[in-house]
């Protein structure tokens, strides 16, 4: 089934499933950019990452393009891309709401506030990630890997109300990446890049 048929087979008002769209379609687009930007700048600094990626690509596409089955036999590439969604989450801020009453540290927080937390500092935080400001994408192959309940892995949020758009961020961004890799190579112009 498809997207539209599932929220309808939800129960969801054509408002509602308009309004997702958009925001799958329109705020899914600078995202999905900027994703794309930081793991072409880490190809770039890392040859030795962008030879693996590519040698990858290669074994499991050849000159061929990607399909959708292809993209579980890129568990490098999917590592490349989790490991600079990691570092440079596309969305740096994540809110909910209070279920319940709560002191957290010194402060108190009552049902039905919305709480902010920081998606990026969560994703460098030294209690969940070894040396968390380097680029290590094996971090994120085999038994590494958090696992997928893991709350300090959230470039999508998590839960009943992640991103409506992962699954489709997801395939965009390995496709586009193997389609490239298959051509290209990438190199840093200059070494000075500041994040936004």
């Amino acid at each position: 089934t498809d997207l539209i048929g599932t929220l309808i087979d939800m129960g969801w008002n054509d408002h509602l499933i308009r309004d997702q769209l958009v925001t799958m379609l329109i705020a899914g687009h600078d995202t999905s950019t900027a994703s794309l930007a930081w793991v072409l700048y880490f190809l770039g600094k890392y040859p030795d990452v962008q030879q693996k990626a590519h040698d990858e690509v290669m074994v499991v596409l050849g000159d061929h393009a990607p399909h959708h089955d292809h993209l579980a036999h890129l568990p490098y590439l999917s590592a490349v891309v989790n490991e600079a969604l990691r570092l440079y989450p596309p969305i740096h801020l994540g809110s909910r709401f209070a279920t319940q009453d709560l002191i957290f540290g010194n402060y108190r927080i009552k049902k039905g506030e919305r709480v902010l937390y920081s998606i990026y500092l969560v994703h460098r935080d030294p209690r969940y990630w070894e040396h968390p400001n380097d680029f290590m994408p094996e971090r994120f192959l085999g038994d590494k890997k958090p696992p997928q309940n893991a709350y300090y892995y959230l470039p999508f949020g998590k839960g009943a109300r992640n991103c409506i758009g992962l699954a489709f961020a997801d395939v965009e961004t390995k496709v586009v990446l193997a389609r490239l890799l298959q051509t290209y190579r990438f190199e840093l112009v200059k070494d000075d890049v500041r994040p936004y």
